[in-house]
């Protein structure tokens, strides 16, 4: 059996709308800062958090779902 590959790209639209709901917010290292005072160096790093809406989450899963849907229909 072959597996249409909008089949897949849906899957992984589900599984991402699902962790985006159950996990909503992301932190990812921002910047970093090098500070050198005399001899010694201090190392600066901040951190962003990112919040996902559930809309997006939600939108997440019907669009994968609709592309699941629609590559198993005959034509």
């Amino acid at each position: 059996m072959k597996i249409h590959p909008f089949a897949v790209i849906g899957a992984l639209l589900v599984a991402a709308g699902i962790a985006a709901l159950i996990h909503p917010s992301l932190s990812m290292p921002s910047r970093k800062n090098e500070i050198q005072i005399g001899s010694v160096k201090t190392i600066v790093e901040t951190t962003r958090i990112i919040q996902i809406p559930g809309v997006f989450g939600v939108l997440l899963i019907i669009a994968g779902g609709s592309l699941i849907f629609l590559s198993t229909r005959k034509q």
